[in-house]
């Protein structure tokens, strides 16, 4: 955080504007003092930088972290606009996963929330733990690919269940090169997942596919992915491995 300090705070941001070449509505700060004497008037602002979100991420998950009564270690890094917080721990590894991912996915609406509510910005977060995240990238994307076989040899497109906006991301770069499957993502909030769609050489989907859906192939692939992934869950928090990148 860097101060500023002019006679009022509107004074100080102006300042702060022209110091870091910012455009004033874009400066994020904290007032930190503010005098309205009848004989003096001073204001000092704390202009919030990059590196604060980055370490208020941290500190506040460690704060959930230690309130739980759960150890882990958290390593951060910035990756293509992405914070991550790499977690690792040789005992609560599960614990922190929780059963289907919940808990370690309402760890990252907390951290993300917070992030928010402290500097008014949207962060891109993603909370990671002795690479849990990496190996369900793996398995969704093996049944992804599986599935777009199906559709590209039915033409029926097929929804998959909804998932974080990670996974989604994962799989949309998975099938980006097929050059006949179309990966769009639909529905809002905790619907919100990917339909996957034949399309023929023009890049468009075939009037009459349109409104079949092949969801039967779905629930079994993913029920499959979830229980062998559950079996995999104590494997991976008890040997962490390092940090992979997205």
């Amino acid at each position: 955080m860097k101060e500023f300090e002019a006679k009022t705070v509107a004074d100080a941001v102006n300042k702060a504007a022209d110091e870091l070449k910012v455009p004033a509505e874009k400066i994020k700060y904290e007032v930190l003092s503010e005098v309205k004497g009848l004989f003096k008037k001073s204001a000092k602002i704390g202009v919030y930088e990059a590196e604060d979100a980055k370490d208020y991420a941290v500190k506040y998950l460690q704060n959930i972290l230690d309130a739980m009564g759960l150890k882990a270690d958290i390593d951060i890094k910035d990756i293509d606009g992405i914070i991550h917080l790499d977690m690792s721990s040789d005992t609560d590894a599960n614990r922190i996963i929780g059963r289907g991912g919940e808990t370690l996915k309402a760890l990252n609406e907390l951290v993300r929330a917070c992030l928010f509510n402290k500097f008014n910005e949207h962060y891109r977060i993603l909370l990671n733990i002795n690479g849990y995240k990496d190996q369900k990238y793996e398995k969704l994307i093996a049944m992804a690919k599986r599935i777009a076989s199906s559709v590209a040899r039915t033409r029926i497109t097929a929804e998959l269940n909804p998932m974080t906006s990670d996974e989604r991301r994962a799989i949309h770069n998975a099938l980006a090169d097929d050059a006949h499957i179309k990966t769009i993502s639909v529905g809002t909030g905790n619907d919100r997942h990917i339909t996957i769609q034949y399309v023929n050489s023009n890049g468009d989907a075939p009037a009459a596919s349109e409104p079949k859906k092949e969801e039967s192939i779905v629930p079994n692939k993913e029920a499959d992915i979830d229980q062998a992934f559950a079996q995999k869950e104590e494997e991976i928090s008890s040997k962490p491995e390092e940090d992979k990148k997205d």
